[in-house]
């Protein structure tokens, strides 16, 4: 697979709203198929969140006009930690374009994005025990939960 992270632009989602559809519909077949959710509402939840100067807010990878993936720069992400305020999330990648360093470069531009907020600790769940992509961009394990 060819390389993409040099042949990347970025969008907030707030700017390129054309990819709401296609965002809410990656995360509901990766995490939102849960009595209760659907498409549409997670469409609405998504749009809840179209900021550009705060967090809450999206961030798109483009190439060639096509959307590959999107992450968001969070807050408050999981309730048994209210003191941890930023979170790193809802990191997806198409799955044709998986191993083109595209979940890393989203990783490391909401990282620039919360640095620019003067976010002074940025915070992830993953669930991949050993860290997954994570370790691999530099992130430390500070603790395991289930």
């Amino acid at each position: 697979m060819e390389m993409l992270k040099d042949k990347l632009t970025f969008a907030f989602l707030a700017d390129r709203q054309d990819a709401i559809v296609t965002v809410a519909q990656w995360y509901y077949e990766e995490w939102g198929k849960v009595p209760g959710n659907s498409v549409e509402q997670t469409i609405e939840r998504i749009k809840g969140k179209l900021n550009r100067d705060k967090p809450p807010l999206h961030i798109l990878a483009i190439s060639r006009d096509r959307f590959l993936g999107v992450a968001q720069l969070k807050l408050r992400e999981m309730s048994i930690y209210p003191e941890k305020e930023f979170w790193l999330g809802g990191v997806f990648v198409s799955p044709e374009f998986r191993g083109c360093n595209v979940g890393s470069a989203l990783a490391e531009k909401i990282a620039v994005i919360a640095k620019g907020f003067e976010v002074k600790e940025l915070h992830l769940q993953t669930e991949a025990v050993d860290g997954g992509l994570y370790k691999r961009l530099g992130w430390n394990i500070i603790e395991t939960t289930e």
